[in-house]
């Protein structure tokens, strides 16, 4: 009852717990410039994971294709923002993906308590309402953002990127125009083409729960005829990566940023972009965070963001122990804290209320995390 009264009716703002989330992960995870990506740049990483709920009431839940469930299931989608930095990683932000069948059905939405205002949004516009929401947080010059070929293949998800000046490394279809030439606009006729043996470079992508993963690469500049010209200009790259002992199978990235920037520095981009798996998998098996009885709107949000906090609690104490600084806050500091930072306002700001339950206003204090 008392998890559930949490979850459902209790007055507390589920967006200020996720903003405090984010802020404490990123100065949780500073590493002090060492990074997990180009010139100690922190990488800001999209990606979405699958959870299996069966019915038809519970929000978002239809048939529709999930990589961690492994195919075609009855599930809900989760758009997920993981901060990674040579320190660790963890998720700061999330948003449910609603297919179109469930934003055209405005009864069944009332019924899941999904506000009249939200409106269907793929999710490479989920991704960029989180990565917008963590900007302000960002520290300056050292961020890339890294992405599958969901987000990757969405032109105006990279235009999103470029307008804000965030460097990125974004996955792309084999069959993604790059270059306007006959003959060189497909990514995979580019690199039979045109990518002799000599060309591939053999560099460990950063470390990874096996030490590190070592890939042949293959990078090459492109042109932009739009871009602007001088000292401030930013350059493109075309990405190939492929394995040494399966090099017919191969994975292709579009990536824009300064023009500095080391191939050997690079790499570390799209080879930062499973810190997310990680973070996600943290989550779920230590957190909860695929362990919920919820069907409605908001249960599903301070569900997924208490879980959230609960992994980056983790994450950053883990960070703790690895360095010789002043530890991480503890629990009890964390606490105090998180609930200054949830000192709800004047207003509603729980669930929606029960005719057939007396509803009583009251904060639900967070004692430990």
């Amino acid at each position: 009852m008392g998890q559930q009264h949490l979850l459902d009716r209790s007055v507390w703002d589920v967006d200020a717990l996720r903003d405090f989330t984010r802020r404490y992960v990123i100065d949780g995870l500073d590493d002090g410039g060492r990074g997990a990506g180009p010139g100690g740049a922190g990488v800001l990483v999209v990606d979405e994971t699958g959870f299996a709920k069966k019915g038809r009431a519970s929000v978002g839940v239809a048939r529709q294709y999930s990589g961690t469930l492994g195919g075609v299931f009855p599930c809900q989608i989760g758009v997920m923002a993981a901060w990674a930095t040579g320190r660790g990683q963890a998720l700061i932000d999330r948003e449910i993906y609603q297919p179109r069948e469930w934003t055209e059905d405005r009864a069944r939405c009332r019924a899941a308590h999904v506000p009249d205002t939200v409106g269907f949004a793929t999710k490479p516009r989920l991704a960029e309402q989180m990565i917008a929401r963590t900007l302000p947080n960002l520290p300056e010059d050292r961020v890339w953002v890294a992405a599958d070929e969901v987000y990757g293949r969405d032109g105006a998800f990279r235009v999103f990127l470029e307008e804000h000046h965030l460097p990125y490394a974004v996955n792309v279809q084999a069959n993604h125009t790059v270059l306007p030439r006959p003959g060189w606009r497909h990514a995979a006729r580019l690199v039979e083409r045109h990518a002799a043996e000599d060309d591939w470079v053999t560099l460990p992508a950063g470390p990874c729960q096996l030490d590190s993963r070592v890939w042949q690469w293959w990078v090459r500049p492109i042109p932009d005829p739009e871009a602007e010209t001088g000292d401030g200009a930013w350059a493109r790259w075309f990405i190939a990566r492929r394995r040494p002992q399966t090099p017919t199978g191969r994975d292709y990235y579009l990536a824009w940023g300064p023009p500095e920037t080391t191939v050997e520095e690079l790499v570390c981009v799209p080879g930062a972009r499973w810190r997310v798996e990680e973070a996600i998998k943290l989550a779920k098996s230590a957190a909860g965070m695929a362990d919920y009885e919820v069907r409605s709107f908001h249960g599903w949000y301070r569900h997924i963001t208490l879980a959230q906090l609960a992994a980056a609690f983790l994450a950053v104490q883990a960070a703790a122990a690895t360095r010789d600084e002043e530890p991480a806050p503890g629990p009890d500091r964390v606490a105090e804290i998180l609930h200054a930072s949830l000192d709800t306002p004047p207003g509603h700001t729980g669930g929606p209320r029960r005719s057939h339950q007396p509803y009583r206003h009251r904060r639900y204090r967070v004692h430990g995390v």
